[in-house]
């Protein structure tokens, strides 16, 4: 066994990251300057007091989520950074400014996952939601080189309507559409996110089977929360068609599942600090990444919603090779998966492992 890697090799070396909300991923300081430029000065929380935008400490600690808070509390943190982005201009300023932070954090490759109907409370289209978004990866790319795509999640919620912007879509089809008739080769495919306690990934099939047989991957989450989780994963491979699970927390401490995912040729996307955080598991050995590596399962390591848990990408990485004392090979090895699953073609995908093997000085071909 080698030297065991430091938060500063992980944070140097060149990273791909396949599972992050582009609404969980706003650095603090650009949360304030957008609402101050939108006319906002406090946030009302749910039982009524108010903090101001002003007040650093107070803002701080309403902006990071914590394994006490309910699913409602938890989507009242997302809600106030998506009160900022119901404009073209505000929603692709944050994808430009995200990008940009992946560049600060040697994120060389990303796949934004975004729900557009939260984007759609002022009266914006679904097109124009994509559109605005497109544009702002645009100028972060030229602005500092990072590659990404676009997830369109279907949020979990609407098929009750529990949200006027959600009513419009109940079942995500109309997303689906949408994405299949973008001509942007940044779309990578269609997703399902939010609140799976309450409701299963079945219900959403019907958006799902309208991207077979299309350029269009499916990335649902699934297996993140509730009592269902295996079951979920089950779903969301054999009715979903799905191409990458997001979460899968029961899949490594399950063999049928862990040769159900083999079997298919699905990726998994594991969170391992938001996991905890949230308090989805108790424990980082409860992912059983081990087994994972040890089964073949192609596996990536993310960091979900990193603005709001405080924990960036080198973060979780640091705190699963701490965990196993692993070293620079299954570094690699993650590298890898990362950048196999990730929704590129073969000429895109040669080229992100060039770029990769060139900026880490490692062959990862």
């Amino acid at each position: 066994m080698g030297m065991p890697l430091s938060l500063s090799d992980f944070q140097s070396f060149p990273k791909a990251e396949l599972h992050r909300h582009i609404d969980g991923s706003v650095p603090l300081a650009v949360v304030q300057r957008l609402a101050l430029q939108h006319g906002v000065t406090a946030v009302t929380l749910r039982d009524g007091r108010s903090i101001s935008i002003a007040d650093a400490a107070a803002f701080d600690a309403f902006y990071q989520i914590r394994a006490t808070d309910s699913i409602p509390d938890l989507l009242a943190r997302f809600d106030f950074v998506l009160s900022l982005m119901q404009t073209p201009d505000g929603i692709a300023e944050v994808f430009h400014a995200c990008t940009q932070d992946c560049a600060a954090q040697n994120i060389w490759y990303v796949e934004w996952t975004m729900a557009p109907a939260y984007h759609t409370r002022a009266g914006l289209d679904y097109n124009t939601v994509i559109d605005s978004a497109l544009r702002g990866m645009r100028s972060g790319w030229q602005a500092c080189g990072v590659e990404s795509k676009l997830i369109l999640a279907i949020q979990r919620e609407a098929a009750a309507g529990q949200k006027p912007e959600d009513a419009r879509d109940p079942a995500g089809l109309a997303l689906a559409g949408a994405a299949l008739q973008h001509s942007s080769s940044r779309i990578a495919g269609l997703g399902l996110a939010c609140d799976e306690f309450a409701f299963a990934p079945e219900l959403y099939a019907p958006a799902f089977a309208k991207t077979l047989g299309s350029k269009l991957g499916r990335m649902p989450h699934a297996g993140e929360m509730g009592a269902q989780r295996a079951q979920n994963v089950r779903t969301a491979v054999t009715v979903l068609g799905a191409t990458r699970i997001g979460h899968g927390i029961p899949v490594g401490a399950d063999p049928q599942l862990i040769a159900l995912l083999k079997q298919h040729g699905v990726a998994l996307e594991a969170n391992p600090l938001s996991n905890l955080q949230a308090g989805f598991i108790s424990a980082l050995e409860d992912l059983r990444l081990d087994e994972l590596l040890r089964a073949g399962v192609c596996v990536s390591i993310n960091s979900d919603d990193p603005a709001l848990f405080r924990k960036d990408l080198a973060d979780n990485f640091k705190a699963v090779f701490d965990l196993y004392d692993w070293g620079e090979q299954e570094l690699v090895q993650f590298t890898k998966h990362a950048l196999a699953s990730a929704h590129l073609t073969a000429p895109q995908r040669a080229a992100c492992v060039r770029s990769f093997s060139q900026k880490s000085g490692l062959m990862l071909a």
